[in-house]
C-alpha cells in the first residue's frame, strides 16, 4: 500500500480579508491633495470613518489567529488615499498580522488612488505581496504565484488610477499573458489554483463604475486554462458566483469590508480545500462581527466540489 503523499497534507485552510480600510493618519499634508485625494479625505471625515472601524477589524484578527489558518491573503484597499505613510502604517499591521511566508496581499483601488501612488507604496510591503521567484518593480511583478503544500496562489493586481468618482481595475495584456503561463504549468504540477485578486471579474457584481474593465478577456483566459477557485474583495458585500471552465464550474466568491460596522458587517472566509477521489472539496465558513457585543462568530458554511481537473493527484493513490 503507498502512503498519502506527504506534501498534500489532508486538509490546507486559507483565511481571506479584504478592504479594511486602515484609518488615516492624523495630519495628511496639503500638498498631498490637489486630485482626486480631497473628494477621499472629505469622504472619510463625513462618512467612511464611521463605517470601518478599527476595533471591528481588531475583533476579526483576534478571531483569525484563534482559527489559525495554515496561509493567509488580503486582497486590497488597506489604504484610504494610497498616501505612502498609509503603506507604511499598513506595513505595521501587516507585521503583526502574520508573517510574509504566510501571508499574501495584492493590491486594491483605494491604494492606487493616484498615478504612482502604489509603486511609490509597494516597496512597503514588498515581502508580502512577492511570489516564490524574485521580485521585481511592483508594476511589473504581476501576476505572482506562491505554491503552498497542494495550492497553487496566484495574486493579481487590479489596482489602477482612475478619474474622481469611479473605482475600476485593470488587469491588462501583459499580466493575463503571463497568467495563462502560471495557470498551464500549476495544471502540470497537479496544484488546486486559487486565484486572488481585488476586483470582481464577473460583470455585474458591482456597479460599472467599480468595475473590472477587462473582466471579459479575463473570464475568457480562465474558462479556457480552468482554474479551481477565485476570490475577491472590493464589493464589500458577500458574493458566491460560478465561472464555467474546461475543468467544470469554478466557485468565485467575494468577502465583505473586514472593518465594516454598517451595512453588511464586517467578515473574513475561512477556506478548507481537500483532496477527493474526484478532485477537490472546499468547505467556506464566513466568520461575522457581531454589532451587539462584537464578538465574532460563525455565521454560515457552506461545501462544494471544485474543478476536476486534478482528480489523478488529488487523492492519495492506494495499491495493494
Amino acid at each position: 500500500m503507498k502512503m498519502p503523499d506527504s506534501t498534500h497534507p489532508t486538509s490546507t485552510v486559507l483565511a481571506q480579508l479584504s478592504d479594511p480600510h486602515l484609518p488615516l493618519p492624523a495630519w495628511v499634508p496639503p500638498t498631498e491633495l490637489f486630485n482626486k485625494r480631497l473628494l477621499g479625505l472629505l469622504s472619510w471625515y463625513t462618512r467612511r470613518r464611521y463605517r470601518y472601524r478599527p476595533e471591528t477589524l481588531a475583533a476579526l484578527v483576534e478571531d483569525l489567529r484563534a482559527q489559525a489558518p495554515d496561509w493567509i491573503t488580503v486582497s486590497g484597499d488597506l489604504t484610504n488615499l494610497g498616501l505612502e505613510s498609509e503603506f507604511r502604517r499598513a506595513r505595521l499591521w501587516l507585521d503583526r498580522l502574520a508573517a510574509p511566508e504566510r501571508l499574501l496581499v495584492v493590491p486594491g483601488n483605494h491604494d492606487a488612488t493616484v498615478p504612482g501612488a502604489w509603486e511609490r507604496g509597494a516597496p512597503h510591503w514588498a515581502p508580502y505581496w512577492h511570489g516564490d521567484a524574485p521580485y521585481g518593480e511592483a508594476g511589473a511583478a504581476f501576476p505572482v504565484l506562491r505554491r503552498r503544500g497542494p495550492l497553487a496562489l496566484i495574486g493579481l493586481s487590479t489596482a489602477i488610477a482612475s478619474p474622481a468618482g469611479r473605482a475600476v481595475g485593470e488587469v491588462g495584456e501583459p499580466q493575463r499573458r503571463r497568467l495563462a503561463e502560471l495557470l498551464r504549468q500549476t495544471r502540470s504540477e497537479r496544484l488546486c489554483r486559487v486565484l486572488i485578486l481585488h476586483h470582481p471579474l464577473i460583470e455585474g457584481t458591482v456597479r460599472a463604475r467599480k468595475r473590472l474593465l477587462d473582466g471579459e478577456a479575463l473570464c475568457e483566459l480562465l474558462a479556457a486554462e480552468g482554474v479551481e477557485l477565485v476570490i475577491h474583495g472590493h464589493g464589500h458585500r458577500s458574493h458566491h458566483l460560478q465561472l464555467d471552465t474546461r475543468d467544470g464550474s469554478a466557485p468565485v466568491i467575494g468577502v465583505p469590508s473586514a472593518s465594516s460596522a454598517r451595512d453588511e458587517y464586517a467578515a473574513y472566509h475561512l477556506y478548507r480545500i481537500q483532496p477527493a477521489a474526484d478532485g477537490w472539496t472546499l468547505e467556506l465558513e464566513v466568520r461575522r462581527w457581531r454589532p451587539r457585543d462584537g464578538r465574532v462568530e460563525s455565521a454560515e458554511r457552506m461545501s462544494t466540489a471544485l474543478p476536476r481537473a486534478h482528480a489523478a493527484a488529488a487523492a492519495p493513490e492506494q495499491s495493494v
